[in-house]
C-alpha cells in the first residue's frame, strides 16, 4: 500500500519551489533530448537539462528538506536531480528514504539518490544491507551507487570492502540496469 503525504505548503517554500522550477525550465535543451531519444532513453517528463547545469543551479540554494520534497513530488527528472542536492543528510529516516525511492522518476534517479543522499546518511551501511536484500530495483540501484561513492570517498576506510562486494547476492537483481551497475562495481575489486 502506498501512502501519499499531504500537508499545507508554506509561502516561503512554495516561492523557492516555483523559482527553481522556472530556472530548470530555462535550462531546456532539445539537442540533449534528441540524443537521448536516439539511444532509446525514455524522455517522457524531461526537458533535457544536463546534470552539470542542474548541479550548478542547486548550488544557489541551501539544503532544505521541504523544498526538496516539493521538487521530488513533481516526478520529473530534472526536479528530482536538483532535489537530491537539496536533501539534507541529517534527519532522513529509512521510511522517508524508501518512500522517496519508490517515487523515483527512473533508475537513473535512484543512482543519483544513492550517490548524493544515501551516501551521506549516518546509517548508510544498515540501509545498504537492507536495500540489497529487496527485489526493488530503485532501492538496489541506490545501494550500489552508495557503495561506489563510499569507496571513492573513503577508499581503504570504506566499510564496503572487496569481500563485501564479492559477497553481494545478485540473484535478487531482476533489472539488467542494476546488474550492470553491480558488474561495474565488481570489476574494481
Amino acid at each position: 500500500m502506498n501512502f501519499t503525504e499531504f500537508r499545507p505548503i508554506d509561502p516561503h517554500h512554495e516561492h523557492i519551489f516555483k523559482e527553481i522550477s522556472r530556472r530548470i525550465f530555462r535550462l531546456q535543451s532539445g539537442k540533449s533530448l534528441d540524443s537521448m531519444e536516439k539511444i532509446g532513453a525514455n524522455t517522457n517528463g524531461q526537458i533535457g537539462a544536463s546534470y552539470l547545469s542542474l548541479k550548478t543551479l542547486a548550488q544557489n540554494y541551501s539544503q532544505d528538506l521541504e523544498t526538496a520534497l516539493l521538487l521530488w513530488g513533481t516526478g520529473k527528472r530534472e526536479e528530482q536531480i536538483v532535489a537530491c542536492f537539496l536533501i539534507p543528510s541529517d534527519g532522513l529516516i529509512k521510511e522517508k528514504i524508501t518512500q522517496l525511492l519508490d517515487l523515483c522518476h527512473s533508475l537513473e534517479l535512484a543512482e543519483y539518490f544513492g550517490t548524493l543522499v544515501l551516501s551521506r546518511c549516518a546509517e548508510q551501511v544498515l540501509l545498504v544491507n537492507e536495500f540489497l536484500q529487496t527485489d526493488n530495483a530503485n532501492l538496489q540501484m541506490a545501494a550500489l551507487a552508495c557503495i561506489s561513492r563510499n569507496r571513492i570517498i573513503k577508499k581503504t576506510e570504506s566499510p564496503f570492502t572487496d569481500n563485501y562486494i564479492r559477497g553481494i547476492n545478485t540473484k535478487q537483481f531482476k533489472s539488467p540496469y542494476v546488474l550492470n551497475a553491480y558488474n561495474r562495481l565488481h570489476i574494481l575489486v
